[in-house]
């Protein structure tokens, strides 16, 4: 008995004598240039960030970019130069025009670097949008700590479009607003003044992209789903009293090359990557810009050249799969906060029923 409990005691102090923090010896550098760009026919979006890359372990504050120049180059044509905003930070005044071919030209530190050359794509449209019925699957945690599957009913809102020898992908964002009304109980007298407000939902997911299928003759982008919304409003109010009005759905639909789309679609891989052995590497993703002046030198990013532009619909989606869905195009393109409300008075963005 003694010496089988010796012998437990020696195992236990092995592995726990054992147990220490390893923390491997990485090469410390200095940090490569990172570029972020994405320039659009909406001067409101054109913008390219520099940056630069750390270090493993670095927990101080990335260091700003200071002396930098940035010029977008029509090939044959104008420069626009880039107004630094603030330190890293460039805008373009002049947009970009389908059909030309253009660079993204950076000076830093005695260097140039220089991104292929890239075609702006013609403007994106929708053709049609619709829904269709489905039940979406998702698991949350229950009170006793375990799993448990959630059934959602609602409907898928999906869109076609077209594809065309000179613009075959597309990349959306989208943002749903359901609108909603309260009538406070009249107490005595006349009835009050009732509130009208509005929620937004943001697409906060992976890049939503969208191209013709491998080995497809199809003329279009057929059945591709934006977004999930679901029947029962209190997903997504805050109250019992709101009564829904109704969604304003608007749709950003990006025209990109498929250099772009490619890149996305890997980025994708890796933020949905779940640590297996045969998860993307951080390296598949190769960006469009090289160093002019010395080919070895790195940098990392991506100039993204989009055509853009903005959709809106107001949807109401009925209460269920026989409900009436009610649905059609808005023309009108007000300026609508996250959230808020108005008090007798509906705002001028409401959409209503009829």
């Amino acid at each position: 008995m003694r010496k089988g409990l010796l012998y437990i005691i020696l195992i236990f102090a092995l592995f726990t004598s054992c147990e220490e923090y390893y923390k491997p010896d990485l090469e410390v550098g200095p940090g490569i240039l990172v570029v972020e760009s994405h320039v659009t026919n909406d001067p409101n979006q054109n913008y390219a960030r520099l940056s630069l890359s750390e270090n493993f372990y670095n927990s101080e504050p990335r260091d700003k970019i200071y002396g930098a120049k940035v010029d977008l180059i029509e090939v044959g044509g104008q420069t626009t130069n880039g107004f630094e905003r603030t330190p890293g930070y460039f805008t373009f005044a002049r947009t970009p025009v389908a059909g030309k071919k253009y660079v993204l030209r950076i000076a830093y530190q005695k260097n140039i670097y220089q991104s292929e050359q890239v075609t702006m794509p013609p403007l994106p449209s929708i053709d049609t949008l619709y829904t269709t019925h489905t039940v979406e699957k998702s698991y949350r945690t229950n009170v006793y700590g375990e799993p448990e599957l959630v059934l959602t009913p609602g409907r898928d809102i999906k869109i076609d479009a077209p594809i065309t020898k000179s613009l075959e992908y597309y990349r959306f964002t989208w943002r749903a607003i359901i609108q909603w009304h309260y009538d406070p109980p009249a107490l005595a007298g006349p009835p009050p003044p009732a509130y009208y407000g509005w929620i937004s939902k943001y697409d906060r997911g992976i890049f939503n992209l969208a191209g013709p299928k491998e080995f497809s003759i199809s003329e279009k982008v057929n059945n591709h789903t934006l977004l999930m919304l679901g029947y029962d409003s209190r997903l997504y109010l805050d109250s019992i009293t709101q009564i829904p009005d109704g969604w304003i759905l608007i749709v950003d639909q990006y025209g990109i090359q498929e250099a772009s789309y490619k890149f996305h679609q890997k980025l994708n891989q890796q933020f949905t990557a779940e640590g297996s052995l045969f998860d993307p590497i951080m390296s598949q993703a190769t960006g469009n810009m090289h160093c002019v002046n010395d080919p070895t030198k790195k940098v990392l990013g991506f100039f993204d050249l989009n055509s853009y532009r903005q959709s809106r619909f107001y949807l109401h989606l009925g209460n269920g799969e026989k409900g009436i869905v009610k649905q059609r195009r808005i023309n009108q393109f007000y300026e609508i906060t996250g959230q808020g409300y108005l008090r007798g008075i509906r705002p001028p963005f409401w959409e209503g029923y009829n």
